[in-house]
């Protein structure tokens, strides 16, 4: 059997590493560790770029973009982490639940752009509603989320992981203050939305697991429902995706006593949905890993697609 050659171009933090630690039991993958670019010579790093039957790039945007220009293969897919082509109609985008049509661009595309880990919940919980005219593009959108400090990178994880931190990063804090995230631009492209929705993230003191939420006033959607009815929604939307689970509309939040921690899907590639509320307002929530399902598991099922080998393994 011929082995797919994977090449690990980077060394970008927690990500990274989680791909690598994911691909290093496989034995249908030679995997190649590109982390110290000082170990290679530009002649040798063009040559693994263009050998690779995939590319998974874990660099800054900027050294993403000035990377894709060296890889002439044509024969050569690329799986980019970074948020340069996440928007770009040449690449797609990487989430394979959010319809058919994503799933099937991912496998026969050569470029692949993993979502921000904030937007993979987020797109989630919404596009159900979006595509069944539940919920106009237009439809003004509050998304809360919480997130562990690995999701900044290896540069966070070092601040928070100092003994001389700052006695705020004991404390949950918020960002994006200025309400111009690219990940808001992020979700109107994901989704179809026609308004980019008002954000409230904060990073808060533990290393993995992310935790989104949207609130909705019932009354404001294009039909009036119960809390229950939009769960069917999305219940059915996900009914076969194996690595997200919709979580029971009616015992959810006594399973829960009462609490839903951020972390509680550390070290998983799967994801949680729940809904809760009334006739009034509901609460829409997604559970899961930034580094599972937000970032390396992710980098793994979308790879495995596009290499033509089954989408779940190495990653259920």
């Amino acid at each position: 059997m011929d082995l797919k050659k994977v090449l690990i171009d980077g060394h970008y933090g927690a990500v990274s590493l989680n791909i690598g630690a994911m691909l290093g039991g496989r034995d249908d993958l030679e995997v190649i560790h590109l982390e110290d670019r000082t170990k290679f010579t530009e002649e040798q790093r063009l040559n693994l770029l263009n050998t690779a039957d995939i590319v998974i790039l874990c660099q800054s945007s900027k050294t993403v973009t000035e990377t894709i220009p060296l890889i002439s293969n044509t024969n050569t897919k690329v799986l980019d982490t970074s948020n340069a082509y996440r928007m770009s109609p040449q690449w797609a985008y990487g989430l394979p639940e959010l319809s058919p049509d994503h799933r099937r661009k991912i496998a026969q595309s050569r470029f692949t752009a993993l979502p921000n880990p904030m937007a993979t919940g987020a797109a989630l919980l919404l596009m159900p509603l979006v595509k069944a005219k539940v919920m106009p593009p237009y439809h003004p959108l509050m998304i809360n989320s919480v997130i562990g400090y690995t999701n900044g990178g290896s540069n966070m994880i070092s601040m928070y992981e100092s003994s001389t931190r700052p006695y705020g990063f004991s404390s949950a804090r918020m960002y994006a203050l200025e309400q111009t995230m690219m990940l808001q631009k992020e979700l109107m492209h994901a989704v179809g939305l026609s308004y980019k929705p008002a954000i409230s993230p904060i990073i808060d003191d533990y290393p993995s697991g992310a935790l989104i939420t949207v609130p909705l006033h019932l009354r404001t959607l294009a039909k009036r429902l119960h809390s229950r009815q939009v769960w069917d929604y999305i219940a059915r939307a996900y009914e076969h995706e194996p690595l997200i689970d919709v979580m029971n509309f009616e015992s959810s939040i006594q399973d829960l006593d009462g609490f839903l921690e951020a972390n509680g899907m550390a070290g998983s590639n799967k994801m949680q949905i729940f809904v809760f509320g009334d006739n009034d307002i509901c609460l829409l929530a997604a559970r899961y890993d930034n580094l599972g399902k937000g970032g390396a598991g992710a980098a793994v099922q979308c790879m495995n697609l596009m290499l033509g080998l089954d989408e779940l393994t190495g990653v259920l």
